[in-house]
């Protein structure tokens, strides 16, 4: 009888031990799922901020080539602009030469 006892006991031993490791085991489980949502929604967001960081870039860069395009025509402008006085300059010097010589 004693062996017997001994025999169910082991055996509802075994299953109380088995039944806790697949607790453990569900637990491991639940929690590694819940780490794959928690990185997933945090790819998720920083993809989005991403995207809104690389949108803002983008039209600061294309605001910021406007800005140059538009100094390096007034640049060339002025430079056309001085190009022209120098050589009327020029042109007023030589006649006034002339005029002083003759």
């Amino acid at each position: 009888m004693k062996n017997n006892l001994d025999i169910i006991l082991g055996i509802i031993a075994l299953i109380g031990i088995i039944y806790r490791v697949f607790q453990v085991e569900t637990a491991i489980y639940n929690t590694i799922k819940d780490l794959k949502d928690t990185v997933n929604n945090r790819i998720a967001a920083n993809e989005l901020s991403f995207g809104m960081h690389m949108a803002a870039y983008a039209e600061r860069k294309e605001q910021i080539d406007y800005l140059i395009h538009a100094l390096q025509e007034e640049i060339d402008h002025k430079a056309n602009r001085l190009l022209g006085e120098i050589k009327e300059l020029k042109g007023e010097l030589k006649s006034k030469q002339k005029s002083d010589e003759g």
